[in-house]
């Protein structure tokens, strides 16, 4: 291989890394979107709704 081959060779390898980590990346962030949202503060024993009344809090 010559130089100019090694060149090429090196920037198609960095653009299909960079290509290669920014999808990875994406991909993620819409799995994270797409999780159920928990509206509720989760301890092990207690789990109370941001949307409880007092009553339901006794």
């Amino acid at each position: 291989m010559n130089i100019k081959t090694r060149r090429y060779l090196a920037i198609f390898l960095t653009c299909g890394a960079t290509l290669a980590l920014y999808g990875t990346a994406a991909y993620r962030v819409e799995q994270a979107r797409q999780l159920p949202r928990v509206y509720a503060s989760c301890s092990l024993e207690h789990c109370i709704p941001h949307s409880a009344t007092l009553n339901a809090l006794r």
